[in-house]
């Protein structure tokens, strides 16, 4: 026969089992925030704790002699869900390995406390595990959600601020009621604080209190997943969004390669709108440049579940060739199965053909094996031609060796020589391989930037006088250099541009040596 108090124990254990399967029932593979992986640990809590309260209540059902086995199967499952939820716990603050090590401490801990009794009781059991693992993980649970750093921070979290502060105080309320307030023990402090003398001074019995609790909890964590799944949400489509109108190709194919989205730029790109390759493959864009072992390394790569990065050639609907930087992204589920590849591309067309162009006109420095001024002036030309159509900017840094003069008449020309070949190997560790390094002449250099914001040529020129500064040169020691910087404005003369730079280079030594000028023209 059921009584009051079972109803209490119904109510009790539905609303932490609503409040686990809430949890576990949130899709949290899709979710942008790394604390839902954790979660899961919270959803089996308030699953096994909601099965414990309610075994409790088939207790008054049974017969004597399963009240027993009732007892039991609720003391394990209560045990679980402790240890469970201290775990989770753990692993928001602190790393696997301490947690799981911390767990074990506890319960061993817990055990050898409990062997120093005279008599092992239910109760005595019942009473161990509230004090030392329901108390410690309600608690800290608490702490985690008073803290937002633990959970989410700026705009996300203000915006369930109200309901993650009402759960931290409800656990901590419920840290209370079922980790301190405790069934009567014959040891302190269970022989003092319990839920007879709680009863006694409310007259009203702690599991109703218990319950009020569990259904707060599910209400506040509901509302914390909802904030979470319309965040994601609006992340995803704002991702969406962002393909859509992104710069660069973007196609998404099943695992056998069969097309299944393409945006807008591949449209634009390929000139093939999206009905016309969606359920192909991207074979369409074959353009016969490549080998089959090109195109094999390239399925080896990304069915191994790596990353592929590499520039293809591939061919348009109107049969003309383009070149494109491709990234191919091998997409996992939670097995980590693959499932999809995703692939972006840029249009390097015509760096690949301006590049191709620098490639026919190559010529050295001896001394320096950096490129000539002839070489340089020839890139000067295509580049400034290439910026005259076409909307890309061509940056000039220019720099010249501080008293190199009087380097070559106090330690000689060899010395000299030696500068000049270092300069050149310190310059070259820190430009990328599109960029053009020339020895101008005498103690000069150029460095030419194509298609870079002017604001990183500024900041690869600071960062090269700092590299020679701090660079000590055999037999002669520290150097300096001033530099001079400047951008192509698209219809002066190479004479000019070069003249800006140079400028700008006699201003830095004017002003002090080691200085980087940038030209205001």
């Amino acid at each position: 026969m059921l009584h009051f108090i079972d109803y209490i124990y119904f109510i009790y254990g539905l609303a932490f089992f609503m409040f686990g399967f809430s949890i576990l029932h949130y899709p949290m593979e899709n979710s942008i925030f790394k604390f839902t992986r954790e979660l899961k640990y919270l959803g089996v809590f308030g699953i096994l704790h909601g099965i414990s309260e309610w075994l409790v209540m088939f207790k008054s059902l049974g017969t004597e002699e399963t009240k027993y086995l009732f007892d039991l199967a609720s003391l394990i499952m209560m045990s679980l869900s402790y240890a469970i939820l201290f775990y989770f716990s753990l692993r928001v603050v602190s790393n696997k390995t301490f947690s799981m090590i911390t767990l074990l401490f506890i319960i061993l801990g817990s055990a050898v406390f409990l062997i120093g009794f005279h008599h092992i009781s239910s109760v005595n059991v019942n009473i161990l595990i509230r004090y030392f693992l329901g108390a410690p993980g309600i608690f800290m649970t608490a702490y985690i959600f008073f803290h937002p750093f633990y959970l989410v921070q700026g705009s996300v979290y203000d915006s369930m601020k109200r309901c993650a502060y009402l759960l931290a105080s409800t656990f901590f309320l419920y840290g209370i009621f079922a980790g301190l307030i405790v069934p009567t023990g014959s040891f302190f402090p269970s022989s003092v604080v319990n839920k007879d003398s709680f009863e006694a001074l409310t007259a009203l019995p702690i599991e109703l209190f218990r319950a009020l609790c569990a259904i707060v909890a599910s209400y506040a964590i509901t509302q914390i997943l909802r904030v979470f799944k319309y965040q994601t949400d609006f992340h995803l489509l704002r991702l969406s969004k962002a393909l859509e109108e992104s710069g660069d190709t973007v196609v998404i194919t099943d695992l056998e390669g069969k097309i299944e989205y393409v945006n807008r730029t591949f449209e634009q790109q390929s000139g093939y709108l999206a009905h016309e390759v969606i359920g192909n493959t991207p074979n369409i864009l074959r353009s016969g440049e490549h080998q089959t072992s090109f195109y094999q390394h390239l399925w080896d790569t990304i069915l191994s579940g790596e990353t592929y990065r590499g520039v293809l050639t591939n061919k348009r609907k109107d049969a003309t060739l383009y070149h494109e930087f491709k990234t191919i992204v091998p997409l996992k589920n939670k097995r980590q199965e693959l499932t999809n590849f995703i692939s972006t591309g840029k249009d390097i067309t015509s760096r690949v053909i301006f590049e191709h162009e620098l490639e026919k006109a190559a010529s050295t420095d001896p001394l320096t094996n950096a490129a000539n001024r002839l070489q340089c002036n020839r890139w000067l030309t295509l580049a400034t031609e290439h910026a005259q159509d076409s909307t890309i900017s061509v940056s000039l840094i220019l720099f010249d060796i501080d008293d190199f003069k009087k380097v070559n008449d106090t330690f000689g020309h060899n010395a000299g020589d030696d500068v000049l070949i270092q300069i050149a190997e310190v310059v070259r560790t820190i430009v990328r391989s599109n960029e053009m390094f020339a020895r101008w002449g005498g103690e000069e250099f150029v460095i030419l930037q194509i298609d870079t914001p002017f604001e990183g040529t500024i900041a690869l020129a600071e960062r090269l006088k700092k590299e020679i500064e701090h660079s000590t040169f055999k037999d002669v020691g520290h150097i300096t250099v001033s530099i001079g910087v400047a951008q192509y404005n698209g219809t002066e003369s190479i004479e000019s541009f070069v003249k800006k730079a140079d400028d700008a280079m006699y201003q830095a030594k004017e002003e002090g040596k080691n200085k980087v000028v940038v030209s205001k023209r």
